[in-house]
């Protein structure tokens, strides 16, 4: 077998940034942190994230309609990747379907004792990453060999 490829998954949103790890040997997506973009220069962090865990590879959630469409969040989102590209150019970054991944996040960390709500959109941010991820790694054999 050949290298892992480290992931870094973003769940993006304006405010606030979901971050998850996983690599393509374990092919596991493990919640790491959410960045406070307006605490914490996003593209500052995700160099600190990348250098300090070796990342090889970025997936990004796309909120995807069923229908095809676009409105302000594809946007929004297509804009982040462009400069994400510029900032790290050579770079892989992928999309993943974000459909319903922040529900899904809710639903599995609703059980955990998080007090303050801010903290738990939080939780539920870097939770949604991760599942952005593992949909990845499910739904393909990317970076497998």
């Amino acid at each position: 077998m050949g290298t892992a490829v480290n992931y870094l998954s973003i769940d993006y949103g304006e405010h606030r940034v979901g971050i998850a790890f996983g690599d393509s040997e374990l092919r596991v997506a493990f919640p790491r942190e959410t960045i406070d973009c307006k605490m914490t220069p996003l593209f500052e962090r995700l160099d600190q994230l990348v250098k300090q865990n070796k990342v090889d590879e970025f997936v990004v959630g796309m909120p995807y309609h069923p229908d095809g469409r676009k409105d302000g969040k594809n946007v929004v989102v297509e804009a982040f990747i462009k400069d994400l590209a510029l900032r790290f150019p050579g770079m892989k970054i992928h999309t993943q379907d974000e459909s319903y991944s922040s529900v899904q996040a809710q639903e599995q960390t609703a059980h955990w004792s998080v007090k303050k709500k801010k903290a738990n959109k939080a939780v539920i941010d870097c939770a949604a990453a991760a599942i952005i991820l593992q949909r990845w790694f499910d739904e393909g054999d990317h970076g497998v060999g």
